[in-house]
């Protein structure tokens, strides 16, 4: 599968790197690199870290990311080559990495009457340090590592509340059932682990898998 940068061209529909805030980048890296761990197998994901809710940097960085909206400072960790599933938020995601990492993208007008093929997903390498915004109307999962014996730290930072438990709804339209969790709806591929927790299965085609891609 073809890797392309954050900087190239083809990224510009999907997200942003995000100039600025040097200091409180590397702050928050050095805690997410230091404070939290990281699983032998699969991947971690907390919505909010105190270590890094409760940084100074992270005070500063936080009305900037979301225009004044509370925000939570989290993150996801360790080893995934695989898509699984495609998520979508009414927001835009931030993420930054300790070491370098790959996202798998797509876009929400790629979903057709709530199916999408992984032939539209596309797969982008962002360097470590870099705060990377992934647009609201961008569809992502969880950071891919980018080397084959390496594994990853990526913050992820949300309005709070994301991610945290079920949505009840009137269920009066189709995009409820992929309302998976708060601000958070999920299509997930027939092969991954979420399938079997009620998610929607809506992923054609392959489970994308960059394990044979990384060196």
């Amino acid at each position: 599968m073809d890797i392309f940068s954050i900087f190239d061209p083809e990224f510009r529909a999907y997200g942003r790197g995000v100039r600025g805030y040097g200091r409180e980048r590397f702050a928050l890296a050095k805690i997410l690199e230091e404070k939290t761990p990281c699983p032998e197998e699969g991947t971690r994901y907390v919505p909010e870290d105190p270590a890094l809710q409760n940084l100074p940097e992270a005070e500063t960085l936080a009305p900037s990311l979301f225009g004044g909206l509370d925000v939570q400072f989290g993150w996801c960790n360790r080893h995934n080559t695989k898509l699984n599933c495609l998520e979508y938020h009414a927001s835009s995601e931030y993420n930054l990495g300790t070491t370098d990492f790959i996202l798998l993208l797509a876009k929400r007008d790629d979903i057709v009457d709530s199916w999408i093929s992984s032939e539209r997903v596309k797969a982008f390498h962002v360097p470590a340090g870099v705060l990377v915004e992934i647009y609201a109307t961008t569809l992502h999962y969880a950071p891919c590592q980018a080397h084959k014996n390496e594994g990853f730290r990526v913050l992820v930072c949300l309005p709070r509340g994301t991610n945290a438990g079920p949505v009840k709804t009137a269920e009066k339209s189709p995009e409820d059932m992929l309302l998976f969790a708060v601000n958070k709806w999920l299509i997930a591929h027939i092969d991954a682990p979420e399938a079997k927790n009620g998610a929607f299965i809506g992923i054609l085609g392959e489970n994308i898998d960059l394990a044979e891609d990384l060196e």
